[in-house]
């Protein structure tokens, strides 16, 4: 048990807002990593190495579980308002703040779908950590950007994380930004992963 601690400690310490998984093989063994492999592996941290410690602190495995039922039907709403797959929205939340209302990214992004606060300014979104208001704002401002790059996700998604000017000034290209690309295939691996049967 001390050494489970030790570990704690330590990932804690050093990349404290990543996502840990738990993995149990067939002798009963646990083994511990921020990569998952498979299904097999259990998420054990919500946690965004973006958003700021005052925005984790206390925000826990249950609090994710429970936000991710509770914001269900905003999303839902959302979605069909502006034509976009739920899962696709679901997985950019997921990726975006972990379904945290309270998240506050260390350049200011605010709430479930981190939005900028000039971006939610103009799209009348007056309270970003009002759950309705940031998901309504962050699914319209993500439909604006689906229409501007033809609808392709990849690019769109993108446009999102880098802003659409650095997708234009890549030749509508994902900008090789390594942040920008890891970013682009989470969204799509957690996307993937919800449209499975």
């Amino acid at each position: 048990m001390k050494y489970l601690l030790f570990f704690f400690c330590l990932i804690f310490s050093t990349s404290s807002y990543a996502e840990i998984y738990t993995y149990k093989d067939s002798q009963g063994k646990f083994y511990f990593t921020d990569n998952q492999m498979d299904d097999s592996y259990r998420l054990l941290s919500v946690f965004r190495q973006h958003l700021t410690r005052q925005s984790s602190n206390g925000y826990s495995l249950n609090a994710y579980q429970h936000n991710k039922v509770t914001f269900l039907p905003m999303i839902n709403a959302a979605a069909k308002q502006y034509q976009i797959d739920p899962n696709l929205l679901h997985a950019i939340i997921d990726t975006e703040s972990a379904f945290n209302p309270r998240a506050v990214s260390r350049v200011g992004a605010t709430g479930l779908m981190q939005l900028m606060p000039k971006t939610a300014k103009g799209l009348g979104v007056k309270d970003s950590f009002n759950p309705a208001q940031n998901i309504h704002g962050g699914t319209r401002y993500f439909s604006q950007l689906l229409s501007r790059f033809d609808g392709k996700k990849r690019l769109a998604l993108a446009a999102y994380n880098a802003g659409p000017t650095a997708v234009v000034r890549a030749g509508n290209k994902i900008p090789n930004y390594p942040e920008t690309k890891r970013y682009v295939e989470k969204v799509l691996t957690k996307y993937n992963t919800l449209n499975q049967p």
